[in-house]
């Protein structure tokens, strides 16, 4: 009898592949035939930056997670921006600097990232220095992770949409988990700057870049560790447990297990909020437990602080760059628009005329990926991109070729 035989997936390695890590979690995108978004952490997509050292080999990824409450003390956390740094983080047997942290991060990425791509490049937070980043290759080049180049992620963007900008025709639709998204403002087309706003564990940060015809160029940038998203989840953890205190006066927070099981839960209170859904977080003890009901309203109202302190640090930092005339556009990363009152906070102070939209959660990975094949052409310099990035130059003569008058028509 013959058995048929399920043949094993084939995996083309000749696509490129693009990495966004910033504090929190570690995304990535293969391009090259049907986009596809790596899977680091089975069942999830994105790997987080949280090293669990509580067992014989530390643990990147949820495991982490689900001690960061319980037992931070055995957690190696926000590590990326303290390369070149003296911190350690001695978890009980081991002992971790900033390094050795991203190192274990590479090692777990690199078993997915093999299957697809023989060249990575890795889009970066623009807090980073030089020295930094070149700590980040350097610790690649010790673990063996496939990388060929790195940028600052916001600079990548925008050169991956800089012929929607040029040309001001809408970029092709992309699906994103925002309900609330305000598309580019039809435009005539031109050079012109937009502003990135992202949010890790570490801070909120703003980039500003211009779009000129041949290139896209960093032109400042801020950064506000008081806005980072430790700092949003900290808050909308004790608003929510002063609610449970006035229901059945008990505290989650005086219970390392219930602490860890209400935090657990906020990725998807934040989700619901943003789309307008009322959400029930459950917190349980040994001895007793209790259901807190939130309405959207509620879960912005615990964080109203940090969102008024988000609308006049974005709106010192566009009028305080001095730009001729105001961006054109405001980008906002999935990871900070799903911070209550962030994208309300951001839309009201910024300038009339500029618009606002929200990224689909792959943006930053997609674009990063774009830039493999001039890398491996050898059309972009081997340097950290961090202050210029040209376009190509059939995109030039794309965007030229746009603004010329059609010809008339003929006959009849």
């Amino acid at each position: 009898m013959l058995w048929s035989r399920k043949q094993a997936p084939v995996h083309d390695r000749t696509r490129s592949v693009g990495i966004d890590l910033t504090a929190s979690r570690a995304l990535a995108e293969a391009v090259g035939g049907k986009p596809r978004t790596l899977v680091f952490d089975e069942p999830d997509a994105e790997l987080a930056q949280f090293i669990a050292g509580d067992r014989r080999t530390p643990e990147v990824g949820r495991a982490g997670v689900a001690l960061c409450r319980k037992a931070p003390h055995a957690v190696c956390s926000n590590f990326l921006p303290s390369l070149g740094q003296t911190r350690e983080w001695k978890l009980g047997r081991h002992t971790l600097n900033a390094e050795s942290a991203l190192g274990i991060v590479f090692e777990r990425m690199r078993g997915p990232v093999a299957h697809e791509s023989e060249a990575v490049v890795l889009s970066l937070p623009v807090y980073l220095g030089p020295a930094q980043v070149a700590r980040v290759g350097a610790t690649a080049v010790r673990v063996k992770f496939p990388l060929k180049g790195t940028a600052v992620g916001a600079l990548a963007l925008a050169a991956d949409r800089a012929a929607t900008l040029l040309t001001g025709k809408p970029a092709a639709p992309q699906a994103t988990s925002a309900d609330w998204v305000v598309p580019l403002r039809p435009a005539s087309g031109g050079p012109g700057a937009v502003i990135v706003l992202d949010a890790d564990e570490f801070a909120c940060s703003a980039a500003l870049v211009s779009v000129e015809r041949d290139l896209v160029r960093m032109v400042g940038s801020a950064v506000w560790p008081r806005l980072s998203v430790k700092a949003w989840k900290d808050r909308l953890l004790d608003g929510i447990s002063d609610r449970c205190v006035r229901l059945c006066r008990r505290d989650p927070r005086d219970s390392a297990d219930a602490e860890q099981a209400l935090f657990e839960q906020l990725d998807e209170a934040l989700d619901r909020a943003r789309a307008g859904q009322r959400m029930s977080l459950t917190v349980r003890t040994a001895h007793w437990f209790q259901d807190v009901l939130q309405q959207p309203e509620e879960i912005e109202a615990h964080c109203s602080a940090l969102a008024r302190l988000t609308g006049d640090s974005v709106r010192d930092f566009v009028s305080g760059i001095g730009l001729a005339a105001p961006p054109r556009a405001v980008w906002l990363t999935d990871a900070a628009a799903r911070l209550p009152g962030f994208v309300r906070a951001v839309h009201a102070n910024t300038p009339e005329g500029t618009a606002v939209e929200i990224l689909p959660p792959n943006a930053i990975a997609t674009a990063t990926a774009a830039l493999v094949p001039r890398w491996l052409a050898e059309n972009l310099p081997r340097a950290h991109l961090d202050s210029v990035i040209p376009l190509p130059k059939d995109s030039t003569a794309f965007t030229e070729a746009a603004k010329k008058p059609a010809a008339p028509r003929t006959g009849g």
